[in-house]
């Protein structure tokens, strides 16, 4: 870049210039390349051409979740269909009523690291419509052992509005109930009212969007995707619909990182009894107080119309293991039953027989404290994607 003779110091002056210009240049097209290249690589794949390996499989248990009837599915080993039916005072559950039941998409997930494994899931997502109280019950599909036949119909978008296609189901080898932590409710929280029409939040990141309608419900399936085939790896959860979306094998239950199983103290174990309570009625202001979150905006949405079923296996720890931060990830199951309509006398026109079925979950505990706050959860498998208020809307 040295000239072999001097140059004026104008035409110095120029070159100079010229040079920082190129190097100025350059940098500044590292820079845009490197945004482009991390937004690129941040930007979540699209799913829509991808067809998902436990879809039928899903529908077929939700459809059985829904009737209150045993998973008479492919399943994984860790989890036992006969401990997740529903055990009510008589042994007897009436269905749930519902006008439809819509798969709307699914979400991979992928837990675990190199040094301890991975495993897969898929977390199918359905849109549940409930009946409205009082009227006809609808005819709602039946359970069975296997999915309905037929490709679905599709609405806008190409999102089916029916069940997938089938594959006949093999029944899951049975096995005995694996030994689970049992928290006691101390009393049946009531039912909360349900949102109003006009009240309307934001979901964490999200756009500005209604409160969730009390009749609609998002159920998600999760499935554990093994090599010998697609397992149902826990039992399906209802959660508020936020207008989104040989022998068997396979751990399903985060036991098989045997490095990282953790025990639960019973503050941990009040602050889930609390959790649950304020889940399964709607209770926003319990939600909040058990998160623990001081963000003023931020509100919480449970289910509406449903209370823990009055049962010493209402709520039950299956597993627990750390995570990072001090936190632990803890599987929980609890026991819901649809509430009672209103004005209804119990035992008169079989009032006193209510849907009631097991739900799991994965909760996101702080391990510290008197009172470890519940900072999120999601379906069974979603641990991974779990973070500090992740269920938080904002007002």
């Amino acid at each position: 870049m040295v000239p072999a003779r001097r140059s004026s110091e104008p035409t110095a002056r120029r070159r100079a210039r010229r040079i920082l210009g190129a190097l100025f240049l350059a940098a500044g097209l590292s820079v845009v390349a490197t945004v482009v290249a991390l937004a690129k690589g941040s930007t979540k794949p699209d799913l829509s051409s991808v067809d998902p390996q436990g879809r039928d499989l899903a529908y077929t248990a939700a459809v059985n979740f829904l009737a209150g009837t045993r998973q008479n599915v492919p399943h994984a080993e860790s989890f036992k269909p006969e401990t997740a039916v529903n055990q009510t005072a008589d042994g007897r559950s009436t269905p749930l009523d519902y006008r439809s039941l819509s798969w709307v998409g699914f979400s991979p997930q992928h837990f675990g690291s190199e040094k301890l494994g991975y495993t897969d899931f898929e977390v199918h997502h359905f849109l549940v419509v409930l009946g409205s109280p009082g009227e006809q019950p609808s005819q709602t599909p039946k359970a069975s052992s296997g999915a309905p036949s037929g490709r679905p119909s599709t609405q806008p978008g190409g999102r089916p509005a029916t069940a997938p296609s089938g594959q006949t189901s093999v029944p899951g080898t049975a096995g005995s109930p694996s030994a689970s932590s049992t928290v006691s409710p101390q009393t049946g929280p009531p039912v909360s009212a349900s949102p109003t029409a006009t009240a309307t939040a934001t979901a964490s990141g999200g756009a500005e969007a209604a409160a969730p309608a009390s009749n609609v419900l998002q159920l998600d399936v999760p499935v554990l995707l093994d090599p010998k085939g697609p397992l149902l790896a826990a039992s399906p959860s209802l959660s508020v619909w936020k207008n989104g979306v040989g022998k068997v094998g396979g751990r399903a239950d985060y036991t098989n990182f045997s490095g990282l199983t953790t025990q639960v103290g019973n503050a941990t174990k009040n602050q889930i009894l609390r959790w649950a309570g304020a889940y399964s009625t709607g209770d926003s202001a319990g939600l909040l107080a058990v998160t623990g979150d001081q963000n003023d905006s931020h509100r919480y949405a449970g289910l509406s119309g449903f209370s823990l079923a009055d049962s010493p296996q209402a709520v039950q720890i299956l597993s627990a293991i750390k995570s990072g931060n001090g936190q632990v990830i803890v599987r929980v199951r609890i026991l819901l039953a649809r509430a009672a309509p209103a004005g209804t006398v119990p035992g008169q026109n079989g009032a006193d027989q209510r849907f009631t079925t097991f739900a799991d979950f994965d909760l996101l505990v702080g391990a510290t404290g008197a009172q470890p706050p519940v900072l999120a959860w999601g379906p069974a498998g979603s641990a991974a994607e779990l973070e500090p208020y992740y269920n938080a809307f904002t007002n």
